[in-house]
């Protein structure tokens, strides 16, 4: 069984030691990193520009500079539960006009993944009752109807968007719940058309779609729209 790369700082675990093994193996890896290659780290008097925003999942197995294949200040960076861009949330909010405003970002990716944890909760709790979970598909949590749960707060807007699916298709696969969750966070930022251009100074700016896999590490494309004047 593959136990991960051997100088991970996870690959013995010790609730007591992660943080101090993390902090001995960032050490080396500066000095080695700063010596193979001098300008990794971005130099401190220039400001950041970042050339896309990825609004993705906060999955531990996810790696968006790996994924992405670029170096430090290239990609600015939001994550949460199943990569949701809920209109209200002001986390995201900020995260979108600080991106597009003074940094000037005229890329934004919402990252979906597949086997995703809180799409699995979603998809297991908008299925019919007659509809049987299967092994393949078991959630790593599941969601309470107690509506002061965060994971279930979070969560309702895609249960319901599946809930609807399942009236029109007898069954609803979790791979059709995954793009289904990608699309509906793509409509959501694309319905603030005037608020994204007016944070950008009515530049342009392109809304993609993607999904990624983390046991192949292939990412791609789902869709593409251009928010513009």
């Amino acid at each position: 069984m593959c136990q991960g790369h051997p100088d991970s700082p996870c690959s013995l675990y010790d609730i007591r030691n992660v943080v101090p093994s993390i902090i001995e193996v960032n050490s080396q890896w500066a000095s080695v990193t700063k010596t193979k290659t001098p300008c990794y780290f971005p130099e401190p008097k220039k400001d950041q520009r970042p050339k896309l925003l990825w609004i993705g999942c906060s999955d531990s197995r996810i790696l968006e500079g790996d994924i992405t294949v670029v170096r430090p200040g290239d990609v600015f960076v939001h994550r949460n539960i199943a990569n949701q861009f809920p209109t209200q949330d002001t986390n995201a909010l900020a995260v979108l006009a600080y991106a597009i405003g003074p940094l000037k970002v005229q890329n934004v990716a919402i990252v979906g993944h597949r086997k995703c944890g809180g799409v699995i909760a979603a998809h297991e709790a908008s299925r019919p009752c007659a509809q049987p979970v299967t092994e393949e598909e078991g959630a790593e949590f599941h969601l309470s109807s107690d509506v002061l749960d965060p994971l279930s707060s979070w969560l309702a807007p895609l249960v319901e968007r599946l809930r609807g699916l399942w009236q029109g298709s007898p069954d609803l696969t979790l791979e059709q719940a995954t793009t289904e969750n990608v699309k509906l966070q793509v409509e959501n930022m694309l319905s603030l058309k005037e608020t994204i251009l007016k944070w950008s100074d009515n530049r342009p700016v392109l809304v993609h779609g993607l999904l990624y896999d983390f046991t192949t590490g292939i990412l791609e494309r789902l869709s593409t729209a251009e928010i513009k004047r």
